[in-house]
């Protein structure tokens, strides 16, 4: 029987299991993706080589302490988002942009080099390889006194997992969706699942590449990064119902070499549905539009989270109109004697949905499950 079941591969869990791994204490995680992140996903373009972050991408070190410490114990050198030039602002479809000064538009944020999902690696490989189970979607727990049953399919096979303690490292909506519960969640857990959403689980986010490793355009027309030529920070907003994405960021690696433009689709995920095979012409026309026509030249990648079933749930489709207040206090209560424990960023006191409330749910998982570890040993000595 395992002491503890980590269910969730992405920060907050891999985090936890580095927390648990130096206290020695037994732990394996399932996830039910091919991979482990979460939202926290790279991809690679074949042309320049750039690591294209398609999920979490920026961090703020003045205000996420956490993430910056953690960045520096892994030695996984950051760089600040490109801001320097001119930011492009389309209200109208049918004119051309207008622009405007905007420096420091994204507040000291900063990136990862060579993507978030380095970070990923580093926490994974500090695990054992037979504490990580990749491909094993959770569907019931069985409370079962001294400990509780997880009912995995695992490539279509039933799997039964026994556990001491549990840990859902999930958005709390999936959490209330997918899973049976045996006895059930009691109706105040069941609403505060319901009632927090999943951060960014409804957007698509689109990033181009352009030109090769060696930071020249395939035209030879000058450098891949051609917006900072033009005296652009490569950043744009676009308020009129037309738009396709209501905004685009500078996405270049730390030295502007490997370039590439990043934006969020401006589109709901139905809209996207009825023109997922065009999207990428429409995207492009707009970047065109906003940047000229060598933004028509690049590697286009898009990623819908709408169409992840382990990120949104069906709530999930109609997006907050702002951050949401996360840090619900019934969602940081282990429930069933102690023994179920929920986590992932959207249960964060500080900053939920970003990859700070990730790593600041899994140190106070960490914690409760040392307290409930001190009950079960004082529960046996009294035996």
């Amino acid at each position: 029987m395992l002491e503890i079941a980590i269910v969730g591969g992405g920060l907050c869990g891999l985090a936890l299991a580095n927390g648990l791994k130096s206290q020695a204490l037994s732990f394996a995680v399932f996830e039910a993706r091919p991979r482990l992140g979460g939202r926290i996903h790279s991809g690679q373009a074949e042309t320049n080589g750039l690591a294209l972050d398609l999920g979490a991408t920026w961090f703020w070190p003045d205000m996420q302490p956490r993430i910056a410490r953690l960045l520096g114990e892994l030695k996984l050198p950051s760089f600040p988002q490109h801001d320097t030039g001119s930011v492009l602002n389309q209200l109208d479809p049918d004119a051309k942009p207008s622009s405007m000064a905007a420096e420091d538009m994204h507040g000291g944020a900063q990136r990862i080099e060579g993507g978030a999902a380095n970070l990923i690696r580093a926490l994974a490989v500090r695990l054992p390889a037979e504490a990580l189970h990749l491909n094993h979607v959770l569907t019931a727990l069985f409370e079962r006194g001294d400990h509780i049953e997880l009912h995995f399919l695992v490539d279509a096979q039933a799997l039964t997992v026994k556990a001491r303690q549990v840990v859902l490292a999930l958005p709390p909506r999936l959490v209330e969706e997918r899973l049976r519960f045996e006895p059930p969640l009691n109706g105040q857990l069941r609403e505060s699942l319901r009632e927090t959403p999943t951060w960014m689980a409804a957007q698509a986010k689109l990033v181009v590449a352009y030109g090769g490793p060696d930071g020249v355009d395939s035209a030879g027309m000058g450098r891949a990064a051609f917006w900072r030529d033009d005296g652009l920070s490569g950043n744009a907003v676009a308020n009129h119902p037309r738009a396709v994405l209501g905004e685009v960021h500078d996405a270049c690696d730390a030295i502007g070499a490997r370039a590439a433009l990043s934006g969020f689709f401006a589109l709901s995920p139905s809209v996207r549905a009825s023109f997922r095979t065009g999207l990428p012409l429409l995207a492009g026309s707009q970047l065109v539009q906003l940047f000229g026509p060598r933004a028509q030249e690049g590697e286009t990648h898009i990623k819908d989270w709408a169409e992840e079933a382990w990120t949104c749930a069906t709530l999930d489709l109609e997006p907050p109109e702002a951050h949401p207040a996360y840090g619900s206090r019934v969602l940081q209560t282990p429930t069933w004697h102690g023994r179920l424990h929920f986590g992932g960023s959207e249960t964060a006191a500080y900053g939920g949905g970003y990859m700070e409330g990730a790593l600041e749910a899994a140190g106070r998982l960490r914690r409760e499950i040392m307290v409930s570890r001190v009950g079960d040993a004082a529960e046996a000595a009294s035996c």
